[in-house]
């Protein structure tokens, strides 16, 4: 898969993937080693197919195997990684089929979700989506916006008070973060649509406005569905003869 430089936020860690530095030094091994695979993943270096070697990685970040186990074990059960038949760790590959699956759900979900927090949400609540949003705006990578993109989301829906929804919603938003990297490199010009649709998502729960709320957030997934849809990448097979990438080779 190619990648396309249109200017705007970076898609890839500087330097390549290393370990998450903006990770507390307080967590685990798993977790910091998930950490920077999801991130590599959300980000688009990591592209679909490439191979997760276990040695290398754990090399790569000065851990030993057993935390990379644990973390690529997480990956797979959140749908970023499968597992092939020799055991190795393979970044799922993106389809449209899957992809218009997603955002059909997240339509069906989303608009329960700011209905409640239209309703529910806490002056806390309020605050953290806010910061965010200005996050947002100032961001200088693709894989950041995708992250601080999530967590809007996921503060938003957490509002609601609806713990199962939350959840559900959580699984397709990382799925999503696959696809919305691809979206961003594809039109960079997504960044600042995107930037504005989630303002008026926020103005609207907050003003209690829940029927504006759910226009906004109708609006905000058909805009970047259309686009991803458009990203012709998405819908390219691998030549003959590939074998996908090793991280590390």
């Amino acid at each position: 898969m190619r990648r396309r430089s249109n200017g705007g936020p970076s898609p890839v860690p500087d330097g390549g993937l290393a370990a998450d530095t903006d990770s507390p030094r307080s967590l685990l091994a798993h977790d910091r080693v998930f950490l920077t695979l999801h991130q590599g993943i959300a980000s688009g270096y990591l592209v679909g197919g490439t191979r997760l070697v276990q040695p290398r990685i754990a090399e790569a970040l000065g851990v030993s195997r057993t935390p990379v186990r644990e973390a690529l074990r997480r990956l797979a059960a959140e749908g970023f990684v499968k597992m092939d038949v020799h055991g190795c760790a393979v970044v799922h590959e993106l389809s449209r089929s899957e992809l218009v699956e997603v955002y059909e759900l997240r339509k069906v979900l989303e608009p329960m979700a700011v209905v409640q927090a239209a309703k529910e949400a806490s002056p806390a609540s309020l605050v953290a989506a806010v910061e965010l949003v200005t996050a947002m705006q100032n961001v200088e990578k693709a894989g950041e916006w995708v992250r601080t993109n999530t967590r809007f989301h996921s503060v938003i829906e957490q509002a609601s008070g609806n713990r199962r929804l939350a959840s559900v919603l959580r699984q397709l938003h990382g799925l999503s973060s696959l696809y919305v990297s691809h979206s961003l490199l594809s039109e960079p010009s997504r960044f600042e649509r995107g930037n504005a649709e989630h303002a008026e998502i926020l103005e609207a729960v907050i003003t209690g406005d829940a029927d504006a709320a759910v226009d906004a957030v109708l609006r905000h997934l058909d805009g970047t569905l259309r686009t991803l849809l458009e990203v012709r990448e998405l819908d390219v097979d691998l030549p003959p003869g590939h074998t996908g990438r090793w991280w590390g080779r």
